[in-house]
């Protein structure tokens, strides 16, 4: 998934590249070798951490004169991954992006107000998580019980409980997940 953002900002081309250099650093990017060019993240930190601030993305920016202001062009990339995104990690997202105007127009951004957004993303996940795997241990018992009822092997029965309950807990994680 890509999406992109344009804008001019009253400082010249070095200046603006600068910035968007600190900026990108301090959002928790790190520099690819082409110029102008950041990455963040990985799928497995994603997962491991919760948090969004680890969602494998790829930012690319572009930097031109324009008259007395520079016309700033930045693609972003999330490669497709197994973790969805949430409504709080792409508040996240957003909040980086608004920061990002106004790091490019002032010099200045609130990343207090990110990091907050971050940490309320990862605690909803987290908590998301643990019910889901309480969820699993409450579907799956009852269910192995009852396919033992209809005379399925143990082994069968307990490995059909966990799977089934397993699956239905895993619909759930994302329901709960995705809402506020």
């Amino acid at each position: 998934m890509k999406f992109r953002w344009s804008g001019a900002t009253a400082c010249d081309v070095e200046t603006a590249a600068a910035r968007l250099n600190d900026y990108f650093g301090a959002v928790g990017y790190r520099t690819l070798p082409s110029e102008l060019r950041w990455a963040r993240g990985s799928l497995w930190k994603a997962l491991l951490t919760m948090s969004p601030r680890q969602l494998p993305i790829i930012v690319e920016a572009k930097v031109q004169p324009w008259g007395a202001q520079t016309l700033v062009d930045v693609t972003f990339d999330f490669p497709r991954s197994v973790r969805a995104l949430s409504e709080q990690d792409a508040d996240l997202i957003v909040a980086e992006l608004r920061g990002l105007t106004e790091y490019l127009q002032h010099g200045v951004a609130d990343f207090e107000a990110m990091l907050r957004l971050e940490r309320a993303a990862q605690r909803t996940a987290r908590a998301a998580l643990l019910n889901t795997l309480g969820l699993i241990v409450l579907l799956s018992l009852p269910l192995a019980w009852l396919f033992g009822q209809m005379q399925l092997p143990p082994l069968l029965a307990s490995m059909l409980g966990g799977l089934v309950g397993g699956a239905l807990a895993s619909y759930l994680f994302w329901r709960l997940i995705r809402r506020r």
